[in-house]
C-alpha cells in the first residue's frame, strides 16, 4: 500500500481561489425547508476537536445535527484542520511535506446502530469542500490558495448523557482533492466533541 506515504509527500500548492464556503449555508437552508423531515427527533448542535493522525495536526469543527429518526443523522458543519510542516532528513536524501489550513463545509450522514439515545457505535459517509493555505516556510516561501473537495467516511462512538446532551468522539478518512492544481492528501482527524439536541 503506497497510497498515504505518496499522500504525505506531496506538497500543497495551486493557483489562488477566493470563492467562498457555500456548502454548510446552502445545505442547512435546504434541510430547514422540509421541517416534517426533523420532527421525529429534533435539533442538535454540535462541536469537536482532536489530532490529525496521518501527519501532526489539529482539527476543530461545529455544525448542526437534522435526525428524521433515531438512527438517522444528518449533520452540516464547518470544519477547519491544520497540518505542521515536516522535514525529514536521511542517507541519500531529504523529506519535506508542506503542510497548510484546510477550511472546510462538510455535509455527512451518520448512522447509528442501537440509536441517539443509547449508548451505541456508528458510521459515517460525507463530502466536503472549500479551501487550502499551504503553510509558507523558509523552503516553501510562496503563499498560495486553491479550492478542494474532500469525500470522507469513519466512524464513532456516542454516549448521550440525559434528555438532550451526548458525548462522541470519531474517526474519519478525508481525500482532500485540489480542484485547480490536481493535489490529492489523507487527511485523517481524530475528534471529541459534546451534542445537545432540542
Amino acid at each position: 500500500m503506497q497510497l498515504i506515504p505518496r499522500f504525505i509527500r506531496h506538497d500543497l500548492s495551486g493557483a489562488p481561489a477566493h470563492r467562498p464556503v457555500f456548502t454548510t449555508a446552502a445545505a442547512l437552508a435546504l434541510a430547514l425547508a422540509v421541517p416534517g423531515a426533523v420532527q421525529a427527533q429534533g435539533v442538535s448542535l454540535e462541536g469537536a476537536a482532536g489530532p490529525t493522525i496521518t501527519d501532526r495536526g489539529y482539527s476543530v469543527g461545529g455544525g448542526v445535527g437534522l435526525s428524521p429518526t433515531s438512527r438517522l443523522t444528518f449533520v452540516f458543519a464547518v470544519e477547519r484542520s491544520h497540518l505542521a510542516t515536516r522535514r525529514d532528513e536521511f542517507p541519500g536524501g531529504v523529506s519535506q511535506f508542506r503542510g497548510g489550513t484546510f477550511t472546510l463545509g462538510t455535509a455527512a450522514l451518520q448512522v447509528s446502530v442501537l440509536g441517539r439515545h443509547r449508548v451505541s457505535p456508528y458510521g459515517l459517509v460525507g463530502f466536503g469542500a472549500g479551501r487550502s493555505v499551504p503553510n509558507v516556510t523558509p523552503d516553501f516561501p510562496t503563499a498560495s490558495e486553491t479550492s478542494v473537495r474532500a469525500p470522507f467516511a469513519g466512524g464513532g462512538l456516542r454516549v448521550p448523557f440525559g434528555e438532550h446532551a451526548a458525548f462522541f468522539t470519531d474517526l474519519r478518512l478525508m481525500l482532500v482533492v485540489g480542484t485547480e492544481a490536481d493535489d490529492l492528501y489523507a487527511l485523517a482527524p481524530w475528534r471529541a466533541g459534546l451534542s445537545w439536541t432540542f
